[in-house]
């Protein structure tokens, strides 16, 4: 029908809006509307007309004029909704032509149907388009048309009242600029008179209403309140299009309805108004310099009424969205006011702060929030320089004792900051801040010492706060102590909560205001803390040193160096006094001075006086102190530092060329930065693990790299520069930092040669800035002079004869000090030519092959510096590069250096993507003969053929390093594993960026290309790339195979999402390496497999399940290397997965069982987190259907959500933490079973995972005291009987209500039903006593075999504490405390129960039992338990005092004494006797210890 009703582009796109709305709808009203509209196009097409609006219009209306159409009012409705789909296309000519008429006789209709909602929203829809084109200059005729459509403002049906509020803002939209917008505008304020006045008449007439009118009078009111709200809702989007005039009396009458203090009304009164302020009448017709239909004058008086009626604002239980509303309406209007008129709004400003500001102490979470916002807006927004001007000033009518508008908007400001506003804070210090950062911006800063007090106070609140908690802490050394604390424990956790957002916000203050300011407010009060006459706020030091920046740099060698020079002087004469007392305050006096020391460098940067301040006595009072003061070279280095760097980036950002910003970047590629810092300049550590080496700054993303260089640049420069800091400014800081550098890098490279290795990072860093900005031939004459002793050095060590004159700078032996040198040259080249840098890398050359480990590092370290500060160095002497790294001396290099050379790898990647770059023969004869194509003649010939082809040589290359890069994978050092992950990620990223083909593919592409040929065919750089790694699958050793398998994880985890083509391609080789017999393929192929079922889709995981269940189900039974325990973990969740259905498919039907354990074992993690029951067994017999809905709905990208990082341990360790072993716990007595003793030894060293008992499947929480027991039994050898006998948990949780239910265990032990039942009638053959001795033995398995082979008798008697009823009289009640040992506090006496008191003092647990009657030693006696002591745990070994602790220990110390000497004397009785004792005879072999845990 489309095709046949709708085919013509004249109809202005009738035929289209109708189908689309209509068209595919079956409900009743749009089918008759597809009707009415084929009807209508039937009509015109007979008629022979164009299909166009025109023609719609004229033959709907026609249509609409006849009886029988106006009769049914279904067709009405058609009709009319058609119409409104033609009316806005209809030129307005022709619809002004036949206004008069159409007006009538939608009016007509409209009448007729009011009743109808459906009918009247569309007849209001067509009647507001008609009035929207009607002709301004005879807009009475247009009158009666739009009365109606008022009188359906108020209607009482939503959809109805709706669309004429929408018809009235698009006819007063289409009168603004003409006359008769005023004669709308008085139509709608007649409207307003005769409704907004209504509820305040309904209720004076319902208190004067008899109790007989009472109803009507309630009735009327709420009729009259119904209408004025809808009316208040239309004049939401009506009031600012009005003319003024009519505004203007409207706002009058909305005003008056505050008074009947209707919190309804008063909310939506007050959103109008804040419309109408806001709002801005499209060219309407208001006064001069009116705003939004009111003029300046008027809406200052508005605005003067807001906030002068308290009613509004003060009251208990004000409505949150009228003071939610509220706030809008002061910042519409300020906003708009400020605009016109900044006297009158820095006048009426301050007033509106002292209202809003109480409202941040209101409940509601909204009015809070909504608070700040206003107040930020009316602080950002209002307070503009021509505000603050005006606001600075005395108001002419003020009183002589008022204050500035601008003193009081900072007071009201300023008060938030008090105690009422406590938990507030958190709203109140970003508007705080926003007034700091504007009065710093509009040059008023001295106003502000008000917020800075308040600011102060909470800070040092915060910091008093958080010294009495660690006061009271220390000194708290039991619990009352820890109890009497709480109190400052909790004052400073208040603080704290704040302390931060307070920190923030001073640091705002500090930046707008600066430091010479807030210090005149807040002086830092050091002297007079010393001397105990005043609080020292030093909490503002590291706040200085943290955010000062674009200051004077004289302001530091004025107030704060005197004061650093003053205590530093104090800490020398305390040192040399001695004694405690004076060394303590030494101590506070020199960490002060570097305090103020380290904050030199935040005032250098981007200093504002640089060339007057950075000259004279100020830099000769830092050479001073640099050559005096070892503890001072931190911060001075670090201030030349930023200084240089700054300066050099403002110069280089203007392009500025080498002869002022250096041939290289120091921040991005220096000592100091993230990519640069591969260890610390000259550090050791040539070990497996450098720990003293940082992390190569290599990233996992495709920019990350650049990303951490870039970071590392801003930090190192101190942040971006300011508005205001130019290159004029940065040229002539360089003139004064040129005037001294040559004097600093002559003491800086002193100090370096003569700091330890591991103190040089300071003067490295500066030393490389300096060079970068300094005259090339300065820099060049202390090149010259490291270089010459560098050669010296490599002279003196290759010959046999020690030399006469040795270099003795650097280091105390040869290597050491080559090591110094070669770095201190690199250092320098920041300011030298690329041909400079020729000489140096000639010297390196040969520390890349020399036998000494910190050797080779730095000399990879220094070609990786060149490599990548000078990409263009490297293009032009790519073939030596290349030669270095692949030439003969590529095998000499050791494992410690490794990773350096990965750095140099990166860089000479990337330029061989350049077409220009050119590969030499010798390096590609080096590749041929190491990649087994043959030496000599053979290799050459090879090279000269590759040669001929310049992008099949280049590829080549790339790929013999990228094979380097994949063997680093297996190196033992873990920094050298971590730099191959990252840099095959970066060069995977940069390859892909280079050449963005995708390796995804259309569905209709051949998949017939393999991976293995030579190029990426159109595939892309990424394609291209992983066919270099997988070439390593073909290698010839286990070692190279599992690298590449390791490396293909690697890329597999962070490029699952672009894998759909190439996952085909990749498993099947990888899954065919499970058939070999190399175990560490095996392991390696395994953690390939387990990150596909973490990372790949499950679209492409589905496919792949029977190959990856075949190839990896063959190693399940093989225990070694916990490839056992690998394969379940891995079927686990590919199970999560893809769901257990589609793995019992795949899966082979031999190995079904593994699959059946998985699935119960997941059946009991579902009755253990949702309770026992049959609610939790119907759940977990849902399992199946559930995980196969997960797989099915699960989006198709691979979730990163649960483990984001990339974990090489995780993935291919020997240890797994997430399963136990498949088939379960074995039983102890089964033959060639592992013991439970071995199980909980793999248990422990389970990784990650956490800590598992012998078959659970949940983490051990370690600080439960329960696990713990648990814990030690399993080690010991002890499974629990709960695992033995296969029963349930002791307990477990009722689903519906949530309790605790206690399963009773009639046979804890096992003995059966006959000892059940002589338990029950109170025998004494059992443990019936909770603190019997049988209590550790409680959950032994198989206990009853046992307790058989213990004795002859069939039963055991035990020694036991004295029970009555079948339970001890002294057990333990809840709470760990004696049911009947309490005393007066809480206690019990002695610590004893009062069944052990009734015994005479003899506990259920003493040694005295097994005291013989006649002779010396201990018996078994009848209760066949071997002797022991019982030593209860006392409290006061926890405490602090060793006294306490010595006090309590001393009962043991007797007692392990006693042991030792009768183990001593049993062991010469039984050399005596030649026999040892029986079970009535005495034994000697003393007394055991049992300590209570």
């Amino acid at each position: 029908m489309a095709s046949e009703y709708g085919g013509s582009n004249g109809d202005g796109g009738v035929a289209a809006e109708v189908m689309q709305r209509y068209g595919r709808s079956a409900q009743p009203e749009s089918q008759q509307v597809l009707t009415v509209f084929r009807a209508v196009t039937d009509v015109i097409r007979a008629e022979g007309l164009p299909l166009s609006p025109t023609s719609y219009f004229a033959a709907t209306m026609s249509a609409l004029e006849k009886p029988e159409t106006q009769g049914s009012q279904q067709v009405v409705l058609a009709m009319l909704t058609l119409l409104s789909s033609v009316l806005p296309r209809l030129p307005n000519t022709v619809l002004r032509s036949k206004f008069s008429g159409s007006a009538a006789l939608v009016g007509s209709l409209l009448a007729a149907h009011k009743g109808e909602a459906a009918t009247a929203k569309a007849a209001l829809g067509c009647l507001a388009a008609i009035l929207a084109a009607a002709d301004p200059a005879a807009w009475l005729a247009a009158v009666p048309a739009f009365n109606q459509m008022l009188t359906f403002v108020t209607d009482n049906r939503p959809k109805v009242r709706k669309r004429a509020v929408g018809g009235l803002v698009e006819v007063l939209a289409a009168l603004q600029r003409s006359p008769a917008l005023g004669s709308a505008s008085d139509l709608i304020a007649k409207v307003c008179q005769r409704v907004l006045p209504g509820p305040a008449a309904a209720a004076q007439a319902a208190a004067a209403a008899s109790n007989k009118q009472r109803a009507a009078a309630e009735e009327a009111i709420t009729t009259a309140v119904s209408d004025a709200l809808h009316l208040i809702g239309a004049l939401k989007a009506v009031l600012p299009l009005l003319a003024a005039p009519a505004a203007k009396s409207v706002t009058e009458l909305l005003l008056k309805l505050y008074g009947l203090r209707q919190p309804l009304l008063d909310r939506h009164t007050t959103e109008a108004l804040a419309a109408l302020a806001g709002g801005s009448a499209a060219g309407g017709t208001a006064g001069a310099g009116g705003v939004s239909g009111l003029s300046a004058a008027e809406l200052a008086e508005l605005l003067t009424v807001i906030v002068e009626s308290e009613s509004l604002w003060v009251g208990s239980g004000r409505d949150p969205g009228l003071l939610m509303a509220l706030g809008r309406l002061l910042e519409a209007g300020f906003s708009r006011l400020a605009e016109v008129d900044p006297v009158a709004t820095a006048a009426r400003l301050p007033r509106a702060l002292h209202c809003l500001v109480p409202q941040l102490a209101a409940e509601a979470d909204g009015v809070r929030y909504g608070t700040s916002q206003a107040l930020r807006t009316l602080i950002l927004d209002v307070l503009t320089p021509r505000v603050a001007a005006a606001a600075r000033k005395q108001p002419k009518s003020a009183g002589a004792g008022a204050l500035p508008p601008l003193t009081s908007i900072v007071a009201a400001v300023a008060s938030t900051l008090g105690a009422r506003y406590q938990e507030s804070w958190g709203m109140a210090l970003p508007v705080v801040g926003a007034l700091l950062e504007k009065l710093g911006e509009l040059g008023v800063a001295d106003a502000a010492a008000p917020l800075l007090e308040r600011l102060g106070a909470i800070l040092a609140g915060a910091v008093d706060a958080a010294d009495d908690a660690d006061a009271a802490a220390a000194a708290a050394g039991d619990a009352a102590g820890a109890v009497g604390g709480g109190g400052a424990a909790a004052a400073a956790a208040a603080s704290a909560a704040h302390a931060g957002a307070a920190e923030a916000t001073m640091g705002t203050a500090i930046k707008a205001l600066g430091p010479e300011l807030v210090l005149q407010v807040l002086p830092l009060q050091i002297a007079e803390g010393l001397a105990g006459t005043a609080e020292p706020r030093t909490w503002l030091l590291p706040l200085l040193r943290r955010h000062v920046r674009h200051t004077k740099l004289a302001f530091w060698f004025k107030e704060l160096l005197p004061l650093a020079m003053t205590l530093g002087g104090r800490a020398a004469a305390l040192s040399a006094a001695g004694g405690a007392a004076a060394g303590a305050l030494a101590l506070k006096c020199r960490t002060l001075e570097l305090q103020l020391w380290h904050c030199l460098p935040a005032f250098i940067s981007y200093a504002t006086d640089m060339p007057s301040a950075y000259a004279g006595a100020n830099v000769s009072t830092l050479a001073s102190a640099f050559a005096n003061r070892p503890d001072l070279h931190e911060p001075i280095c670090r201030a030349l530092q930023r200084a240089c760097a700054q300066v050099r980036y403002v110069l280089a950002t203007d392009g500025r060329g080498p002869e002022q910003v250096g041939y290289a970047d120091p921040a991005a590629h220096g000592p100091s930065s993230g990519a640069a810092s591969g260890a610390a300049p000259g550090g050791g550590g040539d070990g497996p693990e450098d720990e003293d080496d940082e992390e190569l700054g290599i990233g996992s993303g495709g920019g990350a790299a650049a990303g951490a260089e870039g970071a590392a640049a801003t930090v190192a420069r101190g942040g971006a520069p300011p508005e205001g800091y130019g290159p004029a400014e940065a040229e002539a800081a360089l003139a004064a930092l040129r005037a001294f550098n040559k004097q600093w890098l002559s003491v800086l490279a002193k100090r370096y040669l003569d700091a330890d290795s591991q103190d040089r990072a300071p003067y490295s860093a500066a030393i490389a800035a300096l060079s970068s900005v300094t005259e090339a031939g300065v820099v060049g004459s202390y090149f010259r002079a490291a270089l010459q002793k560098l050669t010296k050095l490599i002279v003196d060590e290759a010959a046999d004869v020690p030399p006469p004159d040795p270099v003795t700078e650097g280091g105390l032996d040869p290597a050491a000090r080559r090591n110094a040198f070669t770095e201190l040259s690199a250092w320098l080249t920041y300011g030298l030519p690329d041909a400079a840098v020729d000489a140096l890398f000639k010297a390196v050359k040969s520390a890349l092959v020399h036998t000494e480990a910190s050797v080779q590092k730095r000399g990879f370290k220094v070609l990786a510096l060149l490599a990548e500060a000078r990409p263009a160095w490297l293009a032009a002497h790519l073939g030596d590069v290349l030669s270095q790294l692949l030439g003969p001396g590529a095998t000499n290099t050791l494992s410690a250096a490794r990773r350096y050379r990965l750095r140099v790898i990166r860089p000479v990647i990337v330029a061989l993507q350049q077409p220009e770059a050119d590969v030499p023969a010798e390096v590609l004869a080096a590749v041929a003969s190491g990649a087994g194509g043959g030496g000599g003649d053979e290799a050459m010939a090879e090279a000269e053929a590759a040669a001929a082809d310049p992008a099949a040589a280049r590829r080549q290359v790339v790929a013999a390093l990228v094979a380097e890069i994949v063997l680093c994978t297996k190196e033992s050092n873990k920094k050298t594993r971590a730099a191959a992950y990252d840099l095959l990620v970066g060069l995977a990223h940069v390859m892909d960026e280079q050449d963005p083909g995708r390796v995804t593919g259309s569905d209709g592409e051949d998949d017939g290309d393999e991976m293995g040929e030579g190029s990426s065919g159109g595939q892309g750089g990424l394609f291209e790339f992983f066919s270099m790694v997988m070439a390593g699958l073909v290698a010839t050793t286990p070692h190279m195979v599992s690298a590449t398998v390791m490396a293909l994880a690697r890329l597999t985890y962070e490029f699952a999402p672009a894998m759909q083509r190439v996952a085909a391609s990749l498993l099947p080789p990888v899954l065919s390496l499970l058939r070999g017999k190399a175990r560490e393929t095996i392991k390696a192929v395994l953690g390939f497999v387990k990150v596909c079922s973490m990372r790949l889709p499950v679209e492409l995981l589905l496919p792949q399940l029977g190959p990856i269940l075949e190839g990896m189900l063959v190693w399940a039974e093989d225990s070694k290397n916990k490839f056992k325990l690998k394969v379940r973990v891995v079927v686990e969740r590919l199970a999560r997965r893809c769901g257990f259905d589609a793995v019992a498919s795949a899966m082979p039907a031999s190995d079904t069982r593994l699959l059946a354990h998985i699935r119960k074992e997941a059946a009991k993690r579902q009755r253990r987190k949702h309770g026992a029951g049959s609610e939790a067994g119907s759940q977990a017999g849902d399992d199946d259907r559930r995980s196969h809905r997960s797989a099915v709905t699960r989006s198709s990208m691979a979730r990163t959500a649960r483990a984001s990082q990339w974990g090489h341990t995780a993935v291919f360790s020997d240890e797994e933490g997430g399963s136990e072993p498949a088939g379960g716990a074995k039983s102890v007595r089964g033959a060639g079973a592992r013991s439970a003793a071995a199980q909980s030894r793999g248990a422990g060293r389970g990784g990650a995972g956490g800590v598992r008992l012998a078959g659970g499947a949940e983490p051990m929480d370690l600080l439960d005291s329960a696990a713990a027991r648990q814990l030690v039994r399993s080690a010991a050898g002890v499974r629990p009987a709960a695992e033995a006998s296969g029963r349930a948990d002791d307990f477990s949780r009722d689903p519906n209500s949530g309790k605790m239910v206690i399963k009773e265990d009639d046979d804890p032990l096992g003995l059966g039903r006959r000892d059940r039942k002589r338990r029950r009638r109170g025998g004494d053959d059992g443990p019936a006593s909770d603190d019997s001795d049988l209590d550790d033995l409680r959950g032994v398995a198989d206990l009853r075999y046992a307790m058989k082979k213990a004795g002859e008798s069939k039963s055991v008697r035990f020694a036991e504490a004295r029970s009555a009823g079948g339970r001890s009289t002294g057990a333990r009640s809840a709470g760990g405390r004696s049911a009947g040992g309490a005393s007066a506090g809480g206690r019990s006496a002695g610590g004893r129960s009062a069944a052990s008191a009734g015994r005479g003092g003899m506990s259920a647990h003493s040694g005295d039992r097994f005291k013989a009657k006649g002779a010396s030693g201990d018996v078994k006696g009848k209760a066949k338990v071997e002797p022991y002591a019982y030593w209860s745990l006392d409290r006061r070994m926890l405490n602090r005092r060793r006294g306490k602790q010595a006090a309590a220990s001393s009962k043991l110390a007797s007692i392990v004494a006693g042991a030792q000497a009768g183990a001593l004397k049993g062991a010469k009785a039984k050399r005596a006797s030649g026999s040892g004792g029986g079970a009535g005879k005495v034994q000697r072999g003393g007394k055991r210890q049992r300590v209570e845990e």
